[in-house]
């Protein structure tokens, strides 16, 4: 393990988040920060097939590498601000109100990044020996990606490690064909990924896909699949899309070809996503799993429907809603959500209540698969 900094660094903005659509931001960088204090962090791992910048403060570019890199990020999480919210330091830092890196390691391959997660799940305080992966979407940034894991990580008050899985975007809204092509390039190495944190002591591994994220982990399932590598697929227990960046009979024909009978697959649908109607646009008018247009196929097909259109979102595009919602951070925080859909008879619609930010009923309502799957 290579220890890059300790002095408290920072990555630049990227004025999207995850995959929204608004103009193309200068690419972020890593800059020192003027801040002598200890901060309150999060720790997220990551494993990237992006190239290396040459660049030393932009770290990792958009280009697609032959080989991988390991790395563990501490991150300042600021003690003013709202749940759901990231923002990054334009010029000079402000760590009350911004995230910044506070340490950067770098891992000379696989084994000693698994020796390093070993000792983060030793240190977890989850019984059950959990692990998440988060797999981002189109038009992120590296930075980005590694902010948003770090909030979701603090907003859901995840007591797991979380290792990202960092894809090489072109963080561009004119990218959107080189983000499917990379897509592909990507489907091997995040499958490769997955059988090596399968050889650590984590128990259970969750995916956590967003955007065009749900198609590369769908590739990458399907591929351990046809692999027949149970050993890796038995320790996956849950798949969660938000607003996948799917074409649905794609997605129909990938449920066919993943194993289900070791993985319980649940679909975040919103029929207000501005970023996948363009997305249907884009793509010739084909519907997108992550809509809330093809409901019934994708339940047929097994996978659970939560659809949280009537969930407010900080997101103009609403399609960061499952990460950006106070009303959905809450939900899924207290088990309202997930317990009843795990407790759901197949086939059943289940509403589930909450509070939105003006402290009315917030409503998602789950469309369970007709056909049970999983564990």
């Amino acid at each position: 393990m290579t220890h890059l900094s300790r002095r408290s660094v920072t990555l630049g903005l990227l004025a999207t988040g995850t995959a929204g659509l608004s103009a193309c931001a200068p690419q972020p960088k890593l800059l020192s920060a003027p801040f002598s204090g200890t901060p309150v962090t999060r720790k997220v791992m990551a494993v990237t097939n992006r190239t290396v910048s040459p660049d030393t403060l932009q770290q990792f570019q958009d280009g697609r590498a032959s080989e991988l890199s390991y790395l563990s990020y501490d991150i300042s999480i600021p003690s003013n601000r709202t749940l759901g919210s990231f923002s990054f330091p334009k010029r000079s830092l402000d760590p009350e109100r911004e995230f910044y890196v506070a340490r950067t390691d770098k891992f000379e391959g696989p084994q000693p990044f698994i020796s390093h997660l070993n000792s983060e799940l030793r240190g977890s305080t989850d019984p059950d020996g959990n692990l998440l992966v988060f797999v981002h979407g189109y038009n992120v940034s590296y930075a980005a990606s590694v902010f948003r894991a770090a909030q979701i990580a603090t907003d859901f008050e995840l007591d797991m490690p979380v290792v990202l899985f960092g894809w090489p975007s072109s963080a561009r809204i004119s990218g959107y064909a080189y983000d499917r092509d990379s897509v592909l390039f990507a489907r091997a190495d995040l499958a490769n990924t997955l059988a090596t944190l399968a050889r650590s002591q984590a128990r259970k591994i969750t995916i956590l896909a967003h955007s065009m994220g749900g198609f590369l982990a769908m590739e990458a399932l399907k591929r351990l699949t046809l692999e027949q590598d149970t050993r890796t697929l038995s320790r996956i227990d849950g798949v969660v899309l938000a607003q996948p960046d799917i074409d649905t009979d794609v997605f129909r024909a990938q449920m066919a070809d993943v194993d289900l009978d070791r993985q319980f697959v649940a679909v975040m649908a919103s029929g207000r996503d501005r970023a996948l109607k363009l997305s249907t646009v884009l793509t010739g008018g084909h519907p997108r799993v992550g809509t809330t247009e093809n409901i019934e196929d994708i339940r047929r097909a097994g996978a659970a429907v939560i659809d949280v259109s009537d969930v407010s979102s900080r997101d103009f595009l609403n399609h960061d809603t499952y990460a950006s919602s106070p009303a959905l951070i809450k939900m899924v925080r207290s088990g309202a959500l997930m317990n009843r859909v795990i407790e759901g008879e197949p086939g059943q619609d289940l509403l589930i209540l909450g509070a939105n930010l003006t402290g009315k009923a917030a409503l998602a309502i789950a469309h369970l698969p007709y056909t049970v799957t999983g564990n």
